[in-house]
């Protein structure tokens, strides 16, 4: 019986990628290569002209160039990193879109999703990206299905958060192709524990980011984070939590040595500083998205947190990351329908 050839998996980086990412596309295969005790899989790695490509961490990969037409692969994954949402370029949309006609498996990572989705591959399809970036890639493409997930399996497309988030997306296609039993033993390879689930939120608890135990707290920065566009006062906070305006203070200055009200604001600029960067939406829009009415208030606001004008921050990455235009297979192994 012949010897089933290795699965490749053909990885595309883009400028300023995220070298964990990377890592946590390839060391699951490689893990997988060592617990079998052979080549399962393999892995190339691509960019729009080849050469190399310089990681968000300064270190520079060298790679092949994208492919006119593909022939051999098994997967093809955009890795991104967490500033290059605007990159695009003509030869890897063409590429996917190519790959998308033979129905190959594709994936992406981080702001990787942002070209996936310019050349239509999510259309129709729930998808996820770094959670920096979720609402901009909604914004953007408002007909999609954007949601939190660290990772989403869509008919032989896939998209993930980014970081450790690729690693769970990878050992997800392992169990499908070899079993859960083979996965959690590569899993366990690095010391990570049991497989995540697709549905786990990407950010921290609020319990774990705020340091704090107390519910009340907990609930009440979460109607805070819910509600930025049209802010809650005090007492409308109180009486959802079920406690006294005075009481609701007191939590505040005893477990975060500010007001309801200025930590509200906090979370509110916090929005703005995302939306302003990773939206297309204007400097008044974001103010006003953010819960901010007067245009002056918003900019004297977003000064005294950030030390910078809120003109400054888009202006700051507009153009980042853009590559100008270039004018210049085998059957893929069936995956169960949850891969």
């Amino acid at each position: 019986m012949p010897q089933q050839p290795p699965f490749l998996a053909l990885v595309i980086l883009t400028p300023d990628f995220s070298m964990m990412s990377l890592s946590s596309l390839i060391e699951p295969m490689r893990g997988a290569n060592r617990v079998a005790g052979s080549r399962l899989f393999e892995w190339r790695l691509l960019s729009a002209a080849g050469g190399p490509v310089v990681a968000s961490n300064g270190i520079a990969v060298e790679t092949a160039p994208v492919p006119g037409v593909d022939r051999d692969s098994d997967l093809v994954v955009l890795c991104g990193g967490q500033e290059d949402e605007t990159y695009t370029d003509r030869r890897i949309r063409e590429f996917l879109r190519y790959l998308q006609r033979r129905d190959a498996m594709i994936g992406s990572v981080s702001t990787a999703s942002f070209m996936l989705a310019e050349a239509g591959l999510l259309d129709g399809r729930r998808c996820t990206t770094h959670w920096d970036y979720v609402e901009s890639l909604g914004e953007r493409y408002p007909h999609l299905d954007v949601c939190n997930d660290i990772f989403v399996f869509d008919r032989r497309v896939f998209t993930c958060g980014g970081g450790v988030a690729a690693m769970d997306a990878m050992l997800e296609i392992i169990r499908g192709l070899r079993g859960a039993e083979f996965a959690n033993r590569v899993s366990e390879n690095f010391v990570y524990g049991s497989l995540r689930s697709h549905d786990e939120n990407q950010r921290m608890s609020l319990r774990s980011r705020l340091g704090v135990p107390h519910t009340t707290l907990i609930d009440a920065v979460a109607l805070m984070e819910s509600h930025t566009e049209t802010p809650l006062r005090t007492p409308a906070l109180a009486r959802r939590l079920g406690v006294s305006p005075r009481q609701l203070e007191r939590l505040f200055e005893a477990w975060l040595g500010t007001a309801p009200a200025q930590y509200y604001i906090r979370v509110r600029l916090d929005r703005a500083r995302a939306l302003l960067r990773h939206s297309s939406m204007s400097v008044f829009e974001v103010g006003v998205a953010c819960g901010f009415t007067s245009a002056s208030h918003f900019s004297r606001s977003y000064r005294r947190r950030f030390n910078c004008a809120p003109s400054s921050e888009r202006s700051g990455i507009e153009g980042k990351g853009t590559v100008p235009p270039d004018p210049a297979a085998r059957k893929v192994p069936a995956v169960p329908e949850s891969v």
